[in-house]
């Protein structure tokens, strides 16, 4: 059986979720870290990441939030919850890295 929250308590649970979202970018991997009572932790080596994609649902529009997605050759993680110029800066610092990093085993 599915059940459906209600709009009120989904969209308020909105700003609680991205709280609990972490994130460092080194020269050799992208860390993420997310969740509070559960915590996944996931680190992306630099030399693997293919593209980084910023998106936005209507209900991150509606919060003035923007998600970012590394993506490598196998899989894709995301950082939601970021603010549009945060995560512009994010993507061209990844870029940037992966790009040098490439270069660097040529």
């Amino acid at each position: 059986m599915l059940t459906l929250l209600e709009p009120g308590i989904e969209l308020g649970l909105i700003p609680y979720r991205y709280r609990f979202t972490r994130y460092q970018i080194s020269d050799l991997a992208v860390d993420m870290q997310a969740g509070f009572i559960f915590q996944e932790r996931i680190a992306i080596p630099i030399a693997r990441v293919q593209n980084v994609t910023l998106s936005a649902g209507p209900l991150l529009q509606w919060q003035h939030l923007t998600k970012v997605t590394v993506a490598t050759a196998s899989t894709s993680h995301s950082i939601d919850g970021l603010e549009l110029a945060d995560a512009e800066r994010l993507r061209e610092q990844i870029m940037r890295l992966a790009q040098e990093a490439r270069h660097d085993q040529a």
